[in-house]
């Protein structure tokens, strides 16, 4: 109990003091230990506390007190801490499926919550990873100077049989007992079947393929075909060599009874799936392992390490949990399913052959089909802006692209807009953002920007639940019009930031390093349910009790409130159903974290995604529209960290998806302000690249941006729009511009904005400073026939260097590319008939017909 007693100890602090809530297995500072509103309020203390505490008192107590005679205290403190972080790990996975189970329904399968669960349950085992010694030390104190009346303890205490002697001693005194060496074919051959099955299974997709497999980039030890061949056979051999060394050294000191065994088996399987962990931890961080072109210095392993040796743990976890089943079933047959072979070279024979078998089954299933959009015949544009749709990859794991109708691949790069939004206020005499013009619209395509990223407010567009507020919506569809009579596409995003306007309690008492939330944008104050917990946040005005439960309120769609939002998003998609300007619809901006991550903000947020985008295409179809693309984001701990646990692939069949983050690295996330570099800004797009990949979907920054000196991290913008340009991608940089009065500009800031920004005492407007708009204004391929091979613009903004290959003479032929500045571009082309250099405002268009292996070169 003395393990027990230390784990409740350190879940009632947490509960009591994380400011978080990210570390609390129960609660947190402002989070009630027994919330409402679903089982995601009860379950972490109903559910998650129980396994928790009994998957250390068990597992501790057979081999304290059924354990043989050679038991010592370092054995003991050793159970323990492998005790508990399987535990944790049983923990976080019996808890999520509690709680997710029943919001079971047509956008989330059972099946989905079970995977999700165990892949994603080793997150929470490494805090106790970490407190898992202290317990054990409480238990090995306990064990040595606690009462001696159990079987087994007062021959524990004797010195007359060491434990290197017991190493090769025969048990004694069992009735059919076996050597140890015999004992263990059993489990052995139990683990390997689980393994094999788990690989064809919910292993699938453990690593590669699942919600954290963008973390696995270069090569891969693990018992997968996603791994390869070597990789599965050396991830394999891991498993089962640590497995087997820690159950020989398990068994030697238990009985020969199925429940000793089978938790033996457990305990480790748990050694096996952390040694797996490590392995590929230690792969990852090997020199060129995962290495990005030009990628700035950065200490992407401690992510890799972290994602990789929680994936072993909660897969040892859940297969060791099943080889444990399966070992405690089959032990009183034992003699006859696995009959005495008795020559040592048939042993082997046998072995070996069984082996082979069970290995060569993920090969013969296969692993599951990649995703991705299904390829179009091309036709021709239907309107000045052509509905854009996505092109399948020009090769296997590839990303797809943001195309047109005429099958050419469009680049969108522009700006955020979000002079629509509806910001809370800190002075209603101070305009949070200016109105939004024509010449805004102007402004941006002189620019050479080809899209807008359109900020719109669920607190504007639903003010009173059920009534679509249509002057709101006229300002949006005016805004579509001006854009696109600009020649610019728009992006409609459904905009939030730490939930809404009503979070706002800038009087708040707060303590222990938080501050009163001071308000944001998104929700309508009816769609906000807190149940009376802190408007306190800590470090970020995400990490708030109030924001987090207003997040989890959503994702359960308690009082149908996440249905409200999906019936607004039906309304959007029948206002634009036929409208090629809007490029697509941003399902939610920067999704909150909830008071259960990662099963609220991965999956959960999945299944709102799902819901949203069954709406939208049913909305478009009545109305007789096209399907518009739908761009999703991870949650916002992606800004802040460049990781998370996302929404599993597969969470919808849509085929037109685009993987929007915000990559913020060496910006605004959170390792800056603890003075190191997680993630480089191109390590960010690369690994951003990868996720959307697994998602068969194209990528897009949505969000992007630096908010110094343009002289300073002019460098850094020059930086991330080179990694864009090699990998073909677009983006919306933020911001356009801002008002004094927006959350985002301090009380006593001078200016706001860092694009066009504002004089707060004059209200004058100042232009783009040159070290953001060089860059951002640089010359790109607006849009382009078949796949691109290079891609890159000088630091001046005028240089480009195009080169590409139309694979297919189906596709529309024309090239058109930006050119900025006044001076006459001189233009070479290799592959480009009639090309043309055509002025407009603010720079040049590049135009001609492509084919085959094509150039084009552009010098100032």
């Amino acid at each position: 109990m003395a393990a027990a007693t230390v784990l409740l100890a350190f879940v009632g602090a947490l509960a009591v003091a994380d400011p978080s809530g990210l570390l609390a297995p129960v609660g947190g500072r402002g989070l009630p230990l027994l919330g409402t509103g679903g089982a995601y309020g009860w379950a972490p203390l109903l559910v998650g506390l129980p396994v928790l505490l009994a998957g250390v008192v068990v597992p501790v107590h057979v081999v304290a007190r059924v354990g043989r005679p050679v038991v010592t205290g370092g054995w003991v403190l050793v159970v323990t801490w492998v005790a508990a972080v399987g535990a944790g790990a049983l923990a976080a996975a019996a808890t999520a499926v509690v709680s997710a189970l029943p919001l079971a329904g047509p956008h989330l399968s059972p099946l989905s919550v079970v995977r999700f669960a165990f892949a994603t349950s080793g997150f929470a085992a490494l805090e106790l990873l970490a407190v898992g010694p202290v317990a054990g030390a409480a238990a090995a104190l306990a064990f040595r100077f606690g009462p001696h009346d159990a079987p087994g303890r007062a021959e524990a205490a004797e010195p007359a049989e060491s434990a290197e002697s017991a190493e090769s001693a025969e048990p004694s005194g069992r009735a059919g007992s076996r050597p140890p060496a015999t004992r263990l074919v059993l489990p052995v051959v139990a683990l390997l079947v689980v393994v094999s099955l788990a690989a064809v299974g919910f292993a699938s997709t453990t690593w590669r393929g699942g919600p954290v497999g963008y973390a696995f980039a270069g090569p891969l030890v693990a018992p997968t075909a996603a791994a390869g061949v070597l990789g599965l056979l050396a991830g394999t051999a891991v498993l089962v060599g640590a497995c087997t060394g820690t159950l020989r050294a398990l068994v030697r000191r238990l009985d020969d009874r199925a429940f000793p065994v089978s938790v033996a088996v457990w305990l480790a399987a748990i050694v096996a799936g952390l040694c797996l962990g490590v392995v590929d931890a230690l792969v990852a961080a090997l020199p060129g392992s995962a290495a990005v072109a030009g990628a700035g210095p950065d200490a992407w392993w401690v992510a890799t390490t972290f994602v990789a040796v929680a994936t072993g743990i909660g897969y040892g976890a859940a297969v060791g949990l099943l080889a444990a089943l399966a070992t405690g079933l089959a032990w009183p047959w034992r003699d006859r399913l696995l009959p005495a072979v008795p020559h040592p070279r048939s042993r082997r024979l046998a072995g070996g052959g069984l082996a082979v078998l069970l290995l060569t089954l993920p090969f013969v299933v296969g692993t599951p089909a990649e995703a991705g959009p299904q390829a179009t015949t091309p036709a021709a544009a239907t309107d000045d802006l052509p509905r854009l749709q996505l092109l399948p990859a020009h090769e296997p794991g590839g990303l797809p692209a943001i195309g047109d109708e005429t099958g050419r691949q469009v680049v969108l790069r522009g700006v955020n807009v979000n002079q629509l939004i509806d910001y809370y206020l800190k002075d209603p005499a101070v305009p949070a953002t200016g109105p939004l013009t024509d010449d805004d619209f102007a402004q941006i395509a002189a620019m050479g920007f080809d899209v807008v990223r359109l900020g719109m407010s669920w607190s504007r567009l639903e003010p009173r639940r059920g009534e679509i507020d249509e002057t709101y919506l006229r300002q949006v569809r005016a805004a579509v019009a001006s854009a696109k009579a600009h020649g610019v596409y728009v992006v409609l995003d459904m905009h939030e930031d730490a939930w809404g306007n009503a979070i706002a309690r800038p009087d708040e008492t707060c303590g222990g390093g938080t501050t009163p939330t001071t308000g944001w944008d998104g929700a309508p104050s009816w769609a906000t349910i807190t149940d009376g917990t802190l408007h306190c946040q800590f470090m970020a005005r995400d990490l708030a009790p109030a924001v987090a439960t207003a997040f989890s309120s959503f994702y359960t769609d308690r009082d149908g409130i996440q249905t409200e939002l999906v019936r607004t998003w039906a309304t959007i998609a029948r206002t634009f159903a036929d409208e090629p300007a809007v490029a697509g619809y941003d399902l939610l901006n920067e999704p909150g974290i909830g008071a259960d991550p990662p099963v609220s903000s991965g999956l959960l947020l999945g299944r709102y995604y799902d819901a949203a985008i069954d709406a939208i295409r049913a909305a478009e179809q009545d109305a007789g529209g096209f399907p518009h693309l739908v761009f999703f984001e991870p949650s916002v701990l992606w800004s802040g960290l460049a990781f998370d646990v996302t929404p599993p692939p597969g969470f919808t069949d849509d085929r037109q998806l685009v993987f929007a983050p915000h990559p913020y690295s060496e910006s605004i996330s959170m390792d800056q302000s603890l003075g190191f570099t997680l993630a480089s800004i191109e390590r960010n797009l690369d690994v951003s690249s990868r996720a959307a990949a697994a998602y068969g979907a194209a990528l897009w920054a949505g969000e992007w941006g630096w908010f110094g000196d343009p002289d300073v991290d002019g460098a850094k913008v020059q930086r991330f729009v080179a990694a864009q340009d090699r990998l073909g991608i677009g983006g919306a940089f933020w911001v356009w511009r801002q008002g004094c009065g927006s959350p985002e500009t301090a009380s006593d800031a001078t200016s706001s904005g860092n694009l066009v920004s504002v004089d707060c005492a004059t209200g004058e407007l100042s232009p783009p400073p040159d070290g953001f708009a060089v860059p951002l204004t640089r010359a790109y391929p607006r849009a382009f026939p078949g796949r691109l091979d290079s891609l890159t613009s000088g630091t001046g903004g005028r240089d480009l260097e195009l080169a590409a290959t139309v694979v297919s003479d189906d596709i529309g032929c024309q090239l058109d590319v930006w050119v900025p500045g006044e001076a006459f571009p001189q233009v070479r082309t290799t592959g480009v008939a009639d090309a043309t250099t055509t002025e407009v405002p603010g720079g040049w268009r590049v135009t001609g017909c492509a084919s085959d292996a094509y150039t084009v070169s552009v010098t100032s």
